[in-house]
C-alpha cells in the first residue's frame, strides 16, 4: 500500500492534465486527425498540399493545417510508449530491451523525485533481463543506477558486487562497439565506388583477428555474429570461397543457437551470403539444395526472397545451365508480387529476360522460349535492344550489363552505328588508369569491347590486340556483392568468347 500511496502522490502532483495518444482502432473515423493520419498512411497524401487541400481547402503553410501537424505528431510520439513488440518476425531481445528502457525510464523518473524505494527492485529486474538477453548498454546503466544506490544506502558487499557487473559490462560494451566499428567500416568501405580490396581486407582482417581474442572473455551475440561476418568477408576478398563457405555454416549453426537475438530474417541473410559464395565458385547442385532447404526461412515474394531466386538464376547462368535459369526467371515473373517489386529490382530480371532471349535467338534454345516469353514483365527485346541506358553512376552494373548484352545483339547483324552507340557508352564508365578494384573487371571487359572497334571489328587484329587486356580480366575474380555491384549475367570470359565468335563468323563463316 505504500508504494500506491507513494506513487499516487508523485502522479498527482506531476503530472499533466491529458496525455494525448493515437488509436486508429477507436478514434473517430471523420475527425481531422484520422484523415490525415490515414492519408499519409495509406498513400493517398503524398504531399503537404495535397492533404492541406483536402481536409480544409487551405494552404499547407496556413496555421490551422500546421496545428493539426504538430498534434498529430505529439500523439504518436505518446503512443511510442505503448507499442507491441511481440512479434515472430521482430527478435524477442528488441521487445525485452523496449521493456527495459521503459523501466529505465520509470526509474529514473522516480529517483529524480527521491522514490528510490520504488525504483530500485524495478532496476534489479531490468538488469537481471538484460543481463540473460545479453542487453549490454542497459546492463550497464542499471548496474550503475545499483551501484550508485548501494554506495549511499546498500552493505558494501552489494556495492562490490554492482561495482563488478558494472565494469564487466563496459569491457563488454566496449568490445561489442568495436566489434560494430571494424563491420561499419568493412561496410562503408565497400559502398565506395573507388574502393581498393586490398584496404576492406585488411579492415576485416585486422577485424576478426582483434576480436578473436576476446571471444572467450565475453559471451555476445552481437560480438560474435560480427566476428563471422569480418571472417567470412576476408577470405571472399582473398578469393577463398570454400574457407568463407565454412564460417557462413558456422554462422547459421551460431544463429540457430540462439533465436531469442536471430529471426528467420536474419537466417535468410546468411543463405543470401552463402549463394553468393556459391556463385563465385559456380557449384549449381549445392546452389540448388541450399535454396530448397534454405526456403523456410525467406517469406515468398518478398525482397529477400526474390535475392534468393536472383543469386540461383546467375549461379544457373554461369554454370551454363540455361534451361534451369529460364525456369527460376519464370517462376519469379510469374509470381503475384512480382509487379510490386522496386525498379532497379525489376529491371535487373528484364536485363535477365534479354540475356535469356538472346540466347534463345542465337543459341537455337527453342526449350526456353515459352519461360521466357512472358507479358507481365512488358519486355519487347527489338525495343529493349535499340534503348540505350540513360548514364548512371548509381547504375553502373545494371547499365553495363544491358549495354553488353545490346552489343552482342548487335554484333549478330553486324550493325555499326548500334555497335558504335553502345561502346560510346560503356567507355563513359572507365577510368584513365583503372585500378584492381571492384569495378576492375567490367573495365577490362569495356576495353576489349572498345579496341574491338578500334581494329574495326575485325576477328583476327582484334583477338592478338585483345590478349593482355584479356589476361588481366582473367586474371581477376569476379567481386559480386549482390544488386548492381559487379553484375556479371554471364562470366565476361565467356561474353567476350561469343562476341569474338561472331566476329569471325561475319569475316569467315
Amino acid at each position: 500500500m505504500e508504494n500506491l500511496r507513494s506513487l499516487i502522490e508523485l502522479v498527482t502532483k506531476k503530472r499533466i492534465k491529458k496525455i494525448e495518444l493515437f488509436d486508429e482502432g477507436s478514434r473517430n473515423k471523420n475527425s481531422n486527425y484520422f484523415q490525415l493520419f490515414d492519408g499519409i498512411h495509406s498513400g493517398r497524401f503524398k504531399t503537404d498540399e495535397e492533404a492541406a487541400a483536402e481536409i480544409y481547402q487551405c494552404d499547407p503553410a496556413e496555421k490551422k493545417y500546421l496545428i493539426l501537424k504538430t498534434r498529430l505528431k505529439q500523439k504518436l510520439l505518446n503512443t511510442l510508449f505503448f507499442l507491441d513488440f511481440h512479434d515472430p518476425d521482430v527478435a524477442e531481445y528488441k521487445a525485452v530491451a523496449y521493456e527495459c528502457n521503459k523501466t529505465l525510464f520509470n526509474a529514473r523518473v522516480l529517483l529524480l523525485h527521491n522514490s528510490a524505494r520504488l525504483a530500485i527492485p524495478a532496476v534489479e529486474k531490468a538488469l537481471k533481463q538484460a543481463e540473460s538477453y545479453y542487453l549490454t548498454e542497459i546492463a550497464l546503466e542499471c548496474a550503475r543506477i545499483l551501484r550508485q544506490h548501494a554506495s549511499k544506502e546498500g552493505p558494501y558487499k552489494e556495492f562490490l558486487r554492482y561495482c563488478e557487473q558494472a565494469d564487466y559490462a563496459e569491457n563488454r560494451l566496449r568490445i561489442e562497439n568495436l566489434s560494430e566499428r571494424y563491420w561499419e567500416e568493412a561496410t562503408a568501405l565497400l559502398r565506395k565506388s573507388k574502393t581498393s580490396r586490398d584496404k576492406v581486407r585488411e579492415v576485416a582482417k585486422k577485424g576478426y583477428e582483434d576480436l578473436e581474442q576476446s571471444l572467450n572473455l565475453f559471451a555476445s551475440p552481437w560480438l560474435m555474429m560480427n566476428y563471422y561476418r569480418l571472417k567470412s568477408l576476408y577470405f571472399q576478398l582473398v578469393d577463398d570461397y570454400k574457407e568463407a563457405l565454412v564460417v557462413t555454416e558456422e554462422t547459421e549453426h551460431f544463429a540457430v543457437l540462439h533465436p531469442h537475438h536471430f529471426t528467420r530474417a536474419d537466417l535468410a541473410r546468411i543463405v543470401l551470403r552463402r549463394m553468393n559464395y556459391l556463385l563465385h565458385l559456380r557449384d549449381l547442385e549445392t546452389g540448388a539444395a541450399t535454396v530448397e532447404a534454405g526456403e523456410k526461412y525467406f517469406i515468398e515474394g518478398n525482397d529477400q526472397w526474390v535475392t534468393l531466386h536472383e543469386y540461383y538464376f546467375l549461379l544457373a547462368m554461369h554454370a551454363e545451365d540455361y534451361l534451369r535459369a529460364a525456369n527460376i526467371f519464370q517462376k519469379v515473373v510469374l509470381h503475384s508480387s512480382f509487379r510490386q517489386i522496386s525498379g532497379n529490382r525489376k529491371e535487373r530480371w528484364l536485363i535477365f529476360q534479354a540475356y535469356l532471349h538472346y540466347l534463345y535467338k542465337t543459341a537455337n534454345l527453342k526449350e526456353i522460349r515459352p519461360l521466357i516469353q512472358n507479358s507481365k514483365t512488358g519486355f519487347r527485346f527489338n525495343e529493349f535492344m535499340a534503348e540505350l541506358p540513360e548514364f548512371s553512376k548509381k547504375k553502373r552494373g545494371l547499365n553495363v550489363a544491358r549495354l553488353t548484352v545490346q552489343t552482342l545483339y548487335h554484333l549478330e547483324k553486324m550493325n555499326v552505328e548500334y555497335l558504335n552507340r553502345c561502346t560510346d557508352e560503356l567507355a563513359r564508365y572507365t577510368r584513365r588508369y583503372p585500378k584492381k578494384d571492384l569495378h576492375f573487371r567490367s573495365e577490362c571487359l569495356i576495353s576489349l569491347m572498345t579496341n574491338m572497334r578500334q581494329e574495326e571489328f575485325r576477328y583476327y587484329q582484334t583477338r592478338r590486340s585483345s590478349e593482355r587486356i584479356y589476361e588481366e580480366m582473367r586474371q581477376t575474380s569476379m567481386q559480386y556483392l549482390g544488386g548492381n555491384w559487379g553484375l556479371e549475367v554471364m562470366p565476361y570470359e565467356a561474353l567476350w568468347g561469343m562476341m569474338l565468335d561472331r566476329l569471325k563468323d561475319h569475316r569467315y563463316g
